[in-house]
C-alpha cells in the first residue's frame, strides 16, 4: 500500500499547510474528508467530528483548508 500524499508547503503568514494551486486544495480537501470519514465509521459515529468542508486563499496567494463554512465566514466577515 502506498501513501499518495498531495503536496504542501508552510506558509508564509503562519505554521499552515499551504496549497499552490485550487486543483492541489481540492484533492487535498477530498482526502482529508475521506480520512475523517473513515475515522468516524470506526468509531460508529460521526458526531462532533471536526471536518474541512472547504479551501480559500489567504493574502500570500496560498490556499488552506478550513472546516469553517462559507456563511460562517460571511457572517464573522460582515
Amino acid at each position: 500500500m502506498t501513501i499518495k500524499a498531495v503536496d504542501f508547503r508552510t506558509c508564509p503568514c503562519g505554521a499552515k499547510r499551504a496549497f499552490e494551486d485550487e486543483r492541489l486544495a481540492e484533492r487535498a480537501l477530498g482526502r482529508a474528508q475521506a480520512k475523517r470519514h473513515r475515522a468516524g465509521d470506526r468509531k460508529g459515529s460521526r458526531r462532533g467530528l471536526h471536518c474541512e468542508n472547504r479551501y480559500y486563499e489567504c493574502e500570500h496567494g496560498m490556499y488552506h483548508l478550513t472546516s469553517q463554512s462559507r456563511s460562517d465566514y460571511l457572517g464573522a466577515a460582515a
